[in-house]
């Protein structure tokens, strides 16, 4: 698998973690990240991300947000 496959399924598993944990539709989570680029910046931190655990990625995604002044 590739790097680029890997940032793929690193996305994924941060939108499926997303829903769960802030109890957003997945649809709706995915609109979210998409309007606010969360899906480049887990691309521009991915060297960062894939050592930690997706909880603290998810931690990190919603600090970028409150920056944008976007609460979840």
């Amino acid at each position: 698998m590739d790097r680029a496959d890997e940032i793929v399924l690193m996305q994924i598993r941060l939108v499926k973690l997303a829903t769960k944990t802030w109890g957003i539709a997945m649809p709706d989570v995915a609109k979210l990240f998409t309007k606010n680029d969360v899906y480049v910046f887990i691309r521009e931190m991915y060297e960062e991300f894939h050592v930690q655990g997706d909880s603290a990625n998810l931690e990190e995604i919603k600090e970028f947000l409150k920056g944008k002044k976007i609460f979840v």
